[in-house]
This record gives structure tokens, C-alpha cells and sequence, in this order.
């Protein structure tokens, strides 16, 4: 079969990225330009055929995965998605005869080929499923092992979590979802490949189970009674490290992890050591006068006191992590670029700073599932059950920082002294708070 012009798919995707949602998302905001093309390379001559468009607007870019058939083969194909639909393009050649164009992405066969193509032909599926994400993206699963992330919106150069991917794997860090394969073009990263783990959990909600059952265990809601009523005395500390549900061993092991992770990203970015006023000046731009004080205290503080600069995960929360078989995994890097101004510092933009960041993004992220079950108890137990959570917290923080800390291949990149650890840990863990309170979107 003969390909449509790239001029009729241009213009049928013209009017096709006018109705899509992350497109206005995309360029809300930018300077008003007109649709250009860019490229558009056939990559299926056969049908059902296959072409990826590229398309700029000012100094964006776009890629749109355009499909065709003839007309009486599409119906069976979308299966309900005939919002796909492009529209009617003729066939040089073919007199009067067209065929339908459509988003490539809403046709399984077409999925199933994109998945060789990308991979070089190392890899075939017979099904896939489409999972609901964010917008400049399509994530895609494969035979239940296969992930894939179609990228819409386009950055230049190498995408900062698929240079992440690769590089830890280079290094020798497998404690991640596996990177497969990435597809370049142009300049850009326009999809990339990674193993998938149906039986992963996620870390955020292993956490918030443990502690929902602590609760329901303190206030005898759960099935085996309970310790009786919230009037009576409970030690929290003591409930909380006899109870049955206790995370504090897995956050233990998941600061061993998370200390290969900084081991490794030193390996494959290199260190330097940490600038005092550098560090500071980000710690006093979290604008409360707490942090203004902090910050002056780690501005004081001798050169080369405060350990290494390293490439940092920058976004690294209980969302970004998931406990398999094999131990706990890093599950994520980046996040969509569509809801990056949401946030005060974009996890999209590679960062540098120390280590101990991360450590208190986690030990945040904490807070923030104890804050999450204790709105869903009845506020007859908010007393008592605020104090239990306080205590899970304080136990599983403590944990994470003592499996951290106490691995031998990051005691280079530390600061000299636990007195400077406990420094950085208390600002930066400042810093996130005051983040969280001026955009509670942010997370």
C-alpha cells in the first residue's frame, strides 16, 4: 500500500491536535505561533499503515503516531476509541480510493509493531493495555512484563529520567525497573522501554496499610480486638513497635537501596564537594524566616563540611518507589512536564545537591501518609491516634535514615560529622514542609 501524502497527514493532524486536551495544556502560556512540520517518516508501508509525525509550534515539539486502513477495517480496529479518528486521506495513485487515518496509539496490531520497532525487533507482544496517566504521554503494558512510555510532548536533547534509566544501569544498580529499550529521533527521546512487575506494590501504599492497621489495631476496630479503648493509656512508642504490621524493617532496607542509588549516581555523574553558600542559598530561598536562620547557620559552616554534590533523584517520595520480590525497587525519575510548574522545583530538570535531600524528601513523605490515615479515623480517636501516628513516623523515619547512614559506599559523600548530618536533615526536611504548605498540589 502507498503511503497518503505527509501533507494530508499534516493537515488532518493539524486539526486533529486542536481537539486533544494536552495539547492546549502544552502550549497554554507560550507565545501564539502556527503548526509547522517538522518530519514525517512512514515507518509501515503494509496496512495497517504507520507514520510518525513530528510538528513544531514556535520552539515546542510534538510527535502524533498516525495509523491508516481502508475505511471497512476500521470500525473493528478502535473498539470504541473512534475519537481517534483523523479523518479521510487519498492514496497517491489509487484514483478516488482513500483511507482513514487515526492515532496509532488506540490500535492494538499497530502497538503490538510500534513495541519491535522500538526495541530493534528484540521484543514482541500478542496484547497490550493502555494505562491512564498523564497527558503529554502514553504509557502502555505489554503482555503484563513490557512498560512503555510513548512520548507526545518532546523535549531537546536527552529526557533527564531516560538519561537516569540508563546511566544507574551502566553503573551496575539493579535495584530498578529494568530500562529495555529507548527510542531517539531528531534529537529527542520519543519513547523508552522498561521492564514492568505486576506483583510490584508501591511503596506509598504498603505504608499507609501499615499504619491504618496500627490505628485500627489501638482503637480495637480491627478483627482481633485491640488494646482496648482510646480513653485508656497507650504507649505509643511501645504500640507502634509491637504491633503487627510494623514497617520499620522494610524502611530499613529501603535506606540500604536508597544509599546504591547515591553510590551509583556519583559513579555515573561524578561528585564534587558540597558549596556551603550554595547550599545555603537554597535553603534560605524556602522564604520562612526558620529557613533564613538555617541557612546563615550552614553558610557559616567550614568549605568542604557539608560532603559531596552529586546528581540527585530530586523527586523522591514513597510514589517513587515499589517493594517486589527482589527488594525495593526505583519505580520513577521524572514527572509529566505538562504539571512541572505545578511544582516549585520541577523533578524533570536534572539536579545536583546533596545527598541528604532525597533523605528528607522521604522522611517528608512519611509525614505526609501519617497526615493522610489519621483524616480518615473518626475525630473521637484524634488525640490518641495523632499520637500513634507521630510515633510510626518518628520509628520508620529513624529506620530509613539508620539503613541509609550506616552503608559503607556512602560515607565518602557524607558530611564529617552526624551533627552536620542532623543539620541538613532538619533544614532541607524544613524546606519541603514550607514547599508543601505554600502548594499542596505540589505532591
Amino acid at each position: 500500500m502507498t503511503a497518503p501524502l505527509a501533507t494530508s497527514l499534516f493537515d488532518l493532524a493539524r486539526t486533529y491536535l486542536e481537539r486533544q486536551v494536552w495539547f492546549h495544556r502544552a502550549i497554554a502560556g507560550k507565545p501564539e505561533g502556527e503548526l509547522s512540520l517538522v518530519a514525517a517518516d512512514v515507518l509501515r508501508h503494509d496496512e495497517p499503515g504507520l507514520a510518525r509525525l513530528l510538528v513544531a509550534r514556535g520552539s515546542q515539539r510534538f510527535q502524533l503516531l498516525a495509523g491508516w486502513r481502508e475505511a471497512t477495517a476500521v470500525g473493528g480496529v478502535l473498539k470504541g476509541r473512534e475519537s481517534a479518528l483523523l479523518g479521510s486521506a487519498p492514496v497517491p495513485g489509487d484514483g478516488t480510493q482513500g483511507v482513514l487515518v487515526y492515532d496509532a496509539l488506540a490500535d492494538d496490531d499497530l502497538l503490538t509493531r510500534l513495541l519491535a520497532l522500538v526495541t530493534e525487533g528484540r521484543e514482541h507482544a500478542e496484547r497490550v493495555r493502555r494505562v491512564a496517566t498523564l497527558v503529554s504521554h502514553a504509557s502502555l503494558v505489554f503482555d503484563e512484563r513490557l512498560f512503555m512510555k510513548c512520548y507526545r510532548v518532546l523535549e531537546e536533547g536527552e529526557r533527564p529520567e531516560v538519561e537516569m534509566m540508563f546511566r544507574l544501569e551502566a553503573a551496575g544498580f539493579a535495584a530498578l525497573l529494568q530500562p529495555v529499550a529507548r527510542w531517539r529521533g531528531y534529537g529527542c527521546d520519543l519513547a523508552v522501554v522498561r521492564e514492568f512487575l505486576p506483583s510490584a506494590l508501591e511503596g506509598r501504599l504498603l505504608a499507609l496499610t501499615s499504619l491504618r492497621d496500627l490505628l485500627a489495631h489501638a482503637s480495637g476496630t480491627d478483627e482481633q480486638g485491640g488494646v482496648g479503648s482510646l480513653g485508656g493509656e497507650i504507649d505509643p512508642d511501645a504500640e507502634t513497635a509491637s504491633a503487627g504490621g510494623d514497617f520499620s524493617a522494610e524502611m530499613r532496607r529501603l535506606g540500604v537501596m536508597t544509599a546504591g542509588l547515591h553510590a551509583a549516581m556519583s559513579t555515573a555523574f561524578g561528585a564534587q564537594a558540597a558549596e556551603p553558600a550554595r547550599v545555603a542559598k537554597i535553603i534560605a530561598a524556602g522564604g520562612s524566616p526558620r529557613l533564613a536562620a538555617l541557612g546563615e547557620q550552614i553558610g557559616a559552616a567550614a568549605p568542604e563540611s557539608l560532603g559531596a554534590s552529586i546528581r540527585v533523584h530530586g523527586d523522591y517520595h514513597l510514589r517513587r518507589v515499589m517493594r517486589a520480590e527482589r527488594g525495593w525497587l526505583v519505580a520513577g525519575f521524572g514527572d509529566d512536564p505538562l504539571y512541572a510548574s505545578a511544582k516549585p522545583d520541577p523533578s524533570l530538570a536534572p539536579r545536583v545537591g546533596s545527598p541528604i535531600e532525597d533523605l528528607a524528601d522521604m522522611c517528608f513523605s512519611l509525614h505526609r501518609v501519617a497526615a493522610e490515615a489519621l483524616a480518615q479515623r473518626p475525630a473521637s480517636e484524634a488525640e490518641v491516634a495523632a499520637d500513634l501516628a507521630a510515633a510510626w513516623e518518628r520509628r520508620n523515619c529513624e529506620a530509613f535514615l539508620a539503613g541509609y547512614l550506616r552503608s559503607p559506599e556512602v560515607q565518602v559523600l557524607l558530611p564529617g560529622s552526624s551533627e552536620t548530618v542532623e543539620l541538613l536533615l532538619t533544614a532541607f526536611g524544613a524546606v519541603r514542609a514550607h514547599r508543601y504548605e505554600a502548594t499542596p498540589s505540589a505532591r
